[in-house]
């Protein structure tokens, strides 16, 4: 059975006994097998008399030796997250985490139960995983006292105590958690509205008062996560998904109408980037990708109106030769060592394409511009030299 919770998914279900004298029974899981979609539930588990929900379980570190709490931790969620932690820190880490369903969705509600002051731990989600495990789903993270920083895939994130942050389980994250108390949903993105479940809002922080509604209405969730019956449930789950839908839909549009600015700057940091990097043998979009930080689509999209991007590149390749052929030193630059210097092949390969852009060889190219600094350039119709009468009578005037 898996469980998505804080920063926790559960492979193992094992009912515990909390030393509550009120347990009773077993109770059968098997209608949740049908609340959250893609996730195995195959196992039974104790419930307290004086909660109804049926799906709710908790897990805490206490009982363990102070020593081996984070490493318990660690086995619980090392399924969907690799966590590290120093280790003078690791032996203050103490917390209490409740899950429970609201129909499909997933919550998660985690408390610092340590003496001391929260511990910061580091999480991170590798493609790895990601390949492994094919978790789709949307993490929505109310952290009252929790905090994140870091990267979620290429993004920089930072979310203080109090806020909201949505993570995307299919994708990468590298990030610093500060222990705390905290809400999370967790949500299949198939259950949410087309534009929002196609949007980039991995590590996007939610801001505005919708947000704060939703923050209020997660926190009243967790209050009766408990006691919440099956009856109750696809009200409720509706309820949420409509909160969210409506709490994530501002950044979507903030997202779609910064999309056109964003990309201009991303094309003009590309552009720059060829640029820099003209004699470089390792220019190639690959490698663009890896220090601009880019996926190949996203590039390939960028260049679409420049006939690719390695049509883009020999382009520039071959402006920056003829600016050097037609300066003064260009007499003294050999063509196939200008040629292999920017990428070419051959000295043949370098001609034609040369030829190809500029309807001239790369050598003609290179006489004519010797020829017209040679020549003393005459006055333009309308111009005048210092000293004409224009300048006299223009003194005159003053």
């Amino acid at each position: 059975m898996v469980f998505i919770s804080g920063i926790l998914i559960y492979e193992k279900y094992i009912a515990s006994d909390f030393s509550d004298k009120e347990l009773i029974g077993n109770a059968s899981v098997a209608a949740a097998q049908e609340t959250l979609t893609g996730f195995a539930l195959s196992v039974t588990f104790n419930v307290w008399s004086s909660r109804l929900n049926p799906y709710f379980y908790r897990f805490c570190t206490e009982p363990y030796p102070k020593e081996q709490r984070f490493e318990v931790w660690r086995e619980e969620i090392n399924a969907i997250f690799d966590v590290e932690i120093e280790k003078s820190a690791s032996s203050n880490f103490n917390y209490d985490l409740s899950t429970g369903y609201i129909g499909s969705l997933l919550m998660g509600c985690g408390s610092w139960a340590g003496h001391r002051e929260p511990v910061a731990y580091g999480v991170k989600r590798s493609a790895q995983m990601i390949r492994r495990d094919g978790l789709d789903h949307f993490y929505i993270c109310l952290g009252i006292t929790h905090s994140l920083s870091g990267y979620a895939a290429r993004r920089q994130v930072t979310a203080e105590p109090s806020k909201i942050y949505v993570l995307d389980l299919a994708r990468e994250l590298d990030s610093e958690i500060v222990a705390g108390d905290t809400v999370i949903l967790t949500i299949a993105r198939d259950l949410l509205e087309p534009r929002i479940r196609s949007a980039n809002l991995h590590g996007v922080v939610l801001h505005g008062p919708v947000s704060t509604l939703l923050g209020d209405h997660m926190l009243a969730l967790r209050r009766q996560l408990p006691h919440l019956s099956p009856a109750d449930m696809p009200y409720i789950e509706q309820a949420t998904l409509a909160m969210v839908s409506a709490a994530l839909a501002p950044s979507v549009q903030t997202l779609a109408d910064a999309e056109n600015e964003i990309n201009q700057a991303l094309l003009m940091r590309v552009r720059r980037y060829i640029d820099a990097n003209l004699s470089a043998p390792q220019l190639s979009p690959l490698q663009i990708c890896r220090d601009v930080g880019i996926s190949r689509a996203h590039l390939y999209r960028l260049f679409a109106r420049e006939s690719g991007v390695a049509a883009y590149i020999q382009q520039r390749r071959l402006t920056k030769i003829r600016q050097i052929l037609e300066s003064p030193k260009g007499r003294k630059q050999r063509l196939s060592t200008l040629a292999f210097q920017y990428g070419f092949k051959s000295e043949s390969h370098f001609s034609r394409s040369f030829r190809q852009a500029f309807g001239c060889s790369p050598s003609d190219a290179r006489d004519r511009a010797a020829a017209q600094r040679a020549e003393p350039a005459a006055p333009r119709r309308g111009e005048h030299r210092p000293g004409s009468l224009r300048d006299v009578l223009d003194k005159l005037d003053k």
